[in-house]
């Protein structure tokens, strides 16, 4: 940004894509001490979501990911990884080549074998919801007031728990009174091209589905929160089980039909419970033709929400103009959520 743009946006700090990054890493999880909460083997966790992420970058390919990893990820995780063919992000719906599936102790098979389905509601208009979009977002930091509506609408919408947050807002002040600006980075999921939680996970419950949103299996789900670490950005939770029955009566009596599937009340052992949690761009709310709740609620029209692979639609133009950017771009996983600075 120019200093001319800083007088004209006098409150958006001109901040580099290095602080940003810096922000998130921030915001990211200890993967020791995340993993410390699980039975599941730590070190070999912290290992394979950091190959998972080689992977994203093209340093390691999902064959020799999966080689390497298959005998310790059967030891650890029993019939639940050998009764489940492996998704990855690099090779189709095969996760690795059938040669090497063959040679591993898990199912060989695609992603379509344990994909839920997912319904695509058809408006007749070709609108949004109209079923063949590669969902992306844009969000505008100098129009992002940092009012945090996004995080209420979106906890309204999804109904999550104390503790689970799919859209946050990173803030962060610079200067000194009365010469201060303030960065606001909102970071729901990325929903990844290349996403590293897609390859760590040993049970499938997570892959990529067509329209480009990152999707999360909950029947599926032994929350070894492997994925957790495996993220750059911070943005998969925990659900530990926990409500707001004490502050808003019958709070977890309705829970939101995330991915097309209303689980009803909350209860012990029941899925999303023990599961891991993060945004899907309110899949239940684009199957209806309406668009996600932040980009319907942000008051400053920060949030701009469309099909990326439309060249004439509004979102792939500015995620193809010069003021857009990625976070993290060196991670290789080419998020479908852009930034305009």
């Amino acid at each position: 940004m120019s200093s001319a743009d800083s007088e004209v946006f006098p409150g958006v700090p001109n901040v580099g894509r290095e602080e940003l990054d810096a922000m998130v890493d921030a915001e990211t999880p200890d993967p020791r001490e995340e993993l410390a909460k699980v039975d599941a083997d730590t070190d070999l966790g912290i290992e394979m979501a950091e190959d998972a992420k080689r992977v994203s970058r093209g340093e390691l390919s999902a064959d020799d990911y999966w080689a390497k990893h298959d005998t310790a990820a059967a030891a650890e995780f029993g019939d639940a990884y050998r009764e489940t063919p492996n998704p990855a992000v690099d090779a189709g719906d095969q996760t690795i080549s059938t040669d090497t599936a063959e040679s591993l102790q898990c199912t060989v098979g695609s992603i379509d074998s344990v994909a839920a389905e997912t319904a695509q509601t058809d408006d007749g208009e070709g609108g949004i919801g109209a079923g063949d979009e590669k969902w992306g977002m844009v969000i505008d930091l100098q129009k992002c007031v940092g009012c945090d509506s996004c995080t209420v609408a979106c906890k309204a919408e999804n109904r999550t728990p104390p503790g689970v947050s799919y859209n946050v807002v990173m803030e962060e002040e610079h200067g000194e009174f009365p010469n201060t600006t303030r960065t606001n980075v909102p970071k729901p999921c990325m929903q990844c091209e290349n996403p590293p939680c897609v390859q760590v996970c040993p049970v499938s419950a997570t892959y990529k589905m067509d329209d480009g949103v990152v999707n999360i299996d909950y029947d599926r789900c032994i929350g070894c929160r492997y994925c957790m670490i495996a993220c750059p950005y911070g943005s998969r939770h925990f659900d530990f089980g926990e409500s707001y029955d004490d502050e808003v009566d019958e709070a977890g009596e309705i829970t939101s039909p995330e991915y097309g599937v209303d689980r009803g009340k909350r209860e012990e052992n029941k899925s999303p419970i023990g599961n891991v949690r993060k945004c899907s761009y309110c899949t239940h709310r684009l199957e209806r033709g309406e668009e996600p709740a932040c980009v319907e609620t942000c008051i400053g029209d920060a949030r701009n929400m469309g099909d990326l692979d439309d060249p004439d639609s509004e979102v792939a133009e500015m995620a193809d103009s010069d003021r857009a950017f990625q976070l993290k771009e060196d991670e290789g996983t080419d998020p479908n959520m852009y930034y305009l600075k």
